[in-house]
């Protein structure tokens, strides 16, 4: 790929700026004072409605009886669950901030004569000669209700673009993200293009895969800013995909699921598409889409597509010596083709020979071409630029799939109309970098350390030229850090930072493990959240692998001196410099006198000083205790025999113990919490650049500092009247919440509680401040708190008695997470325990032992 230097696409200047606030909410701070004047006139109102009927829905009367946290507090309301996620792609289309070019005053008349003229108006002159409640009533259709609707935008844009009133995108995303405000800007119309695409070519296909894959694309092409990522030819060949016939855009979306490599047609069966694919795979060819000449493929990648028994045979007619292994068949034939001559001069050469008669048995062959892959990556980025690196295109179908079968739902989101992406040589060079993340995450997940290594030196040689721009661009800039996180540069330091552990898996490449440590260290760009992380690793080899103890103290001071650390980071550090100081030999008194300084100055404050309670309970382990989850006896009477996790051992010996209820939870508990008290705080508010796709559970800034800054006023507002209501209403309002939402993928984890009583019984519990402060963690720093939270929450529903519990089995450890999540849930009030759990297979059958250990800090 081509690389666009960097500098062309961003932006970013230091001229322009406005004051950080005009992009932090859609709300004014007057409006919401006089809105929390409102709500406090109302508090006593809604407290004592709350404590007779919190729950109760009267549909027939409509909301009036019903309260809510939500930007009324005393109102509900309720998602439409036949609105599809995707056609709020389109919100764009017919947003009144669009500027149609043929309304502008400057736009220049179109020749009379002139052949490229559409018959019809633009659908944004229509969406801006409407009100604005019927642009609320579009956005309500269907999504199959809205395929002309889409398929017209779509074809206007794409002459619009042709005409030259759709350009080339070019960005300044730092002035763009600094007004807060977005308007798209067409430039005039040129009359003198000839040609224009016809919307009775385009051929709607009837097969539901090939109709998702249709929509995505009219989805994506009827926002005219995404016409401004691809040049004139490109939108050509999107138009050419929109008049396939029906069976061919059938087979393309099959054949693009497949793995990107030549197929043999004979083996391609879809028997719902056409007995025989060939004359489809014809025009598929004849379009460009696919290739079907193999006479310039290497050798080696035809013969891995024929069976043994085909090689095999190769190989006899050559004479050339048989082995068993496939592999071995096929380096024979190349060393044969390479090493052997024909007899006379003018004869085909046995090379020449065997590659007609390898083409001869693999029959007609197709290949997808490189330029469509690209393009339909380009566009499924478009349509979703926050995708998981892990998802595959066969994922993004699967997904689209349960959501239009309504198996899924996602939250009602208003899109953001503003860019993300500069140019399109900046969406390449993103989508180039994210494959890469794709890569490196799927070779260590296949314990590929080469693969993973390789790509990490790429990274390494990428980054210096994208970390020098970006970082000038980025100096004293206010562009959002969820939209930092679509540059090049983050990207390809998440690479380098996955690629460290496949360097320290020998001795000869930890050197490297270190020096990419260290550039990751020193780069000041992105991620500074992590450079905790990074000096915690690189202390650790320079203490275990390295031996040099010095370089490790060096280190230490190095790290303490940074102000991004968090509160994991500096007790993961004050252990590396206990360790250090117990050490009694390999380090000098000098440097023990300086880490102990460090550690009595510095890093003893970031020490947990409020106490947990342990206890042990004894049971028989089943299966090797090596393993990640160990498998346990949780009954063997003669009646049942029941055998389970850890989690569930310790769960059963609450219950026999007083608890009766109990969940295993972890970090599903507070998430779940956070997202159902605050679902309007985090759906319903429309900050610039936070919701980029249908297809999201949480918005972009959630992962960054500033979600807590977007939304200040709103969530403190919440936060005041949530302390204002007694136990009793607020778990009632808790559990009328996640009835509301729990059917959508969300943070909201509606499997987490069978029975939504329970969750209002544990609401109840913890209290009213245990929740808010719960909430309040992760408001702060959802990021680093989404996880460490204990294992277990059991409770008696009729005593009011509950416990928070980290279970541990045999040879576990707390980590530094749980640890400190332990320290805050005890500060709160709450009551929490550490139980460990220990084998003991000389127990009598169904035995059971507990006692109560010390107190541990």
């Amino acid at each position: 790929m081509v690389q666009t230097t960097i500098d062309q696409f961003y932006k970013a200047t230091s001229s322009n700026k406005s004051p950080a606030k005009n992009i932090k909410g859609s709300s004014n701070h007057k409006s919401l004072i006089e809105e929390k004047g409102r709500l406090s006139r109302k508090l006593k109102i809604v407290h004592e409605n709350t404590k007779q009927t919190p729950c109760k829905i009267n549909r027939k009367q409509g909301m009036q009886n019903n309260v809510s946290l939500n930007n009324e507090i005393y109102c509900l309301s309720k998602t439409d669950a036949k609105d599809s996620p995707i056609k709020n792609m389109t919100e764009f289309m017919i947003s009144p901030s669009i500027t149609s070019p043929i309304n502008r005053k400057h736009t220049p008349k179109s020749n009379s004569d002139s052949k490229f003229s559409p018959k019809t108006s633009s659908p944004i002159k229509k969406a801006l000669d409407e009100s604005h409640r019927y642009a609320k009533v579009a956005r309500r259709k269907l999504f199959k209700d809205r395929t002309e609707e889409l398929l017209s935008a779509t074809i206007d844009n794409l002459n619009l673009a042709k005409e030259g009133a759709i350009a080339n995108n070019d960005f300044n995303l730092e002035k763009v993200y600094s007004s807060g405000k977005f308007s798209y800007k067409y430039n005039p119309i040129n009359t003198s293009a000839s040609m224009r695409y016809e919307i009775n070519d385009v051929i709607i296909p009837t097969d539901m895969y090939s109709l998702h894959f249709f929509l995505i694309i009219v989805t994506v092409f009827s926002n005219p800013i995404n016409c401004g990522y691809f040049d004139e030819d490109e939108l050509s060949f999107i138009f050419s995909l929109l008049t396939l016939s029906k069976h061919a855009q059938a087979l393309l979306i099959r054949m693009l699921k497949r793995k990107y490599t030549w197929h043999r047609i004979s083996n391609i069966k879809y028997d719902e598409i056409a007995n025989d694919l060939k004359p489809i795979f014809d025009e598929l060819v004849s379009r460009s889409i696919f290739k079907s000449n193999t006479e310039e493929e290497d050798m080696s990648v035809l013969l891995k597509l024929l069976q043994v028994d085909e090689i095999r045979k190769i190989c006899q007619e050559s004479k050339i010596n048989c082995s068993k292994k496939k592999e071995d068949f096929i380096q024979s034939i190349l060393k044969f083709c390479n090493e052997t001559r024909s007899l006379f001069r003018g004869m085909p050469s046995p090379a020449i020979k065997i590659r007609a008669s390898v083409n001869k048995r693999l029959g007609s062959c197709v290949l997808l071409n490189t330029r469509v892959k690209q393009m339909v990556d380009r566009i499924i980025t478009l349509l979703m630029p926050n995708r998981d690196p892990t998802e595959t295109l066969g994922d993004v179908f699967l997904m689209i799939l349960r959501v239009e079968t309504n198996q899924m739902k996602f939250p009602k989101l208003t899109i953001s109309e503003f860019p993300i992406f500069t140019s399109k040589g900046h969406l390449l060079d993103y989508i180039e970098a994210k494959n890469t993340l794709s890569d490196v995450l799927s070779a260590i997940e296949k314990k590929q350390w080469d693969v993973a290594r390789n790509l990490g030196s790429l990274a390494a040689q990428r980054l210096p030229l994208l970390l020098e721009v970006e970082t000038q661009s980025l100096e004293d800039s206010i562009l959002p850090r969820h939209i930092r996180c679509f540059m090049p540069g983050y990207l390809w330091l998440k690479v380098l930072s996955k690629s460290v552990d496949a360097f320290k898996k020998t001795k000869e490449t930890m050197p490297r493990a270190m020096e990419f440590l260290r550039m990751l260290i020193n780069q000041d760009c992105h991620m500074k959240s992590r450079k905790g992380l990074w000096f915690n690793e690189l202390i650790k080899i320079e203490m275990y692998h390295m031996k040099n103890l010095d370089a490790s103290v060096a280190l230490l001071s190095d790290a303490i001196s940074h102000g991004s650390l968090t509160e994991v980071d500096k007790l993961d550090l004050l252990d590396r410099a206990e360790m250090l100081v117990k050490r009694k030999t390999g380090i000098n008194e000098c440097t023990k006198a300086t880490v102990g300084h460090i550690l009595d100055n510095m890093l003893n404050k970031a020490r947990p000083i409020s106490q947990t309670c342990s206890i042990t309970i004894e049971g028989i382990l089943c299966g090797n205790t090596l393993q990640r989850k160990s498998t346990w006896c949780i009954s063997n009477n003669l009646d049942q025999q029941i055998y389970g996790s850890v989690e569930s051992f310790a769960l059963y010996d609450y219950k026999c113990k007083g608890y009766p209820k109990g969940v295993h939870c972890e970090g599903a508990f507070p998430i779940t919490l956070f997202g159902t008290l605050f679902w309007d705080e985090i759906y319903n508010m429309n900050i610039p650049g936070t919701y980029v796709s249908s297809y999201q559970d949480a918005p972009l800034d959630l992962y960054s500092s500033e979600f807590y800054e977007n939304r200040k006023e709103r969530i403190d507002m919440k936060l005041q009247i949530i302390r204002k209501f007694d136990p009793e209403t607020l778990s009632r309002h808790v559990k009328h919440e996640f009835d509301l939402y729990r059917e959508y993928t969300s943070l909201c984890q509606g499997t987490l509680f069978d029975d939504s009583n329970n969750f209002q019984e544990i609401a109840f519990c913890l209290g009213v401040e245990g929740i808010v402060g719960i909430c309040e963690r992760l408001i702060h720093n959802f990021q680093l708190w989404k996880a460490g939270f204990p294992d277990l929450i059991v409770w008696n529903a009729c005593t009011k008695q509950y416990k928070i519990v980290e279970v541990k089995g045999p040879g576990d450890s707390l980590s530094t997470k749980q640890k400190l999540w332990l320290d805050y849930l005890n500060h709160l009030g709450l009551n929490t325990e550490v139980c460990y759990c220990k084998s003991n297979t000389s127990h009598t059958k169904g035995g059971r032992k507990r006692k109560h250990e010390e107190i541990m800090t």
